[in-house]
C-alpha cells in the first residue's frame, strides 16, 4: 500500500500515537467554522479503531473554513498498529494552519 496520492487539495500529515489522534482533532476543529466538531472526532476515531495493520481507509467530511464551503479529507494508514499515519486534505489556508497545529502540538506531547 504506502501513502496516498492524487488528493485534491493540499496536504498535511503526520504520524500519531493512538492517544493523540482524539485530542489533536480536537484542536484541529478550532479551525473550522462548521463540519468538523465532535462527532466527526468520534468518527474517525472509530475508524482508527477498526483498523488492521497496512489498512488504508478514508473519511471525508463537507466543511466551512474561511467563510467557504469545501471539502476535508482525512487518509488513514495504519502502518503501524501503536501510531497510525493521518493525511489531511483540504484548501491550501487550512493545510498552512493544520500544519502549524501538528508542530504545535508535538512539541508539547514531546513527540
Amino acid at each position: 500500500m504506502g501513502a496516498p496520492n492524487n488528493m485534491e487539495g493540499q496536504e498535511s500529515s503526520a504520524n500519531f500515537d493512538l492517544e493523540n489522534i482524539g485530542p489533536f482533532l480536537g484542536r484541529l476543529s478550532a479551525f473550522i467554522e462548521s463540519g468538523f466538531g465532535a462527532n466527526e472526532i468520534q468518527k474517525v476515531c472509530r475508524v482508527v479503531d477498526e483498523m488492521e495493520h497496512d489498512e488504508q481507509r478514508e473519511v471525508e467530511f463537507p466543511i466551512r473554513h474561511g467563510g467557504a464551503d469545501s471539502l476535508l479529507r482525512v487518509v488513514l494508514f495504519m502502518d503501524d498498529v501503536d501510531a497510525p499515519d493521518l493525511y489531511f486534505f483540504s484548501p491550501p489556508d487550512l493545510a498552512l494552519q493544520i500544519d502549524e497545529e501538528i508542530d504545535r502540538f508535538f512539541e508539547e506531547v514531546g513527540s
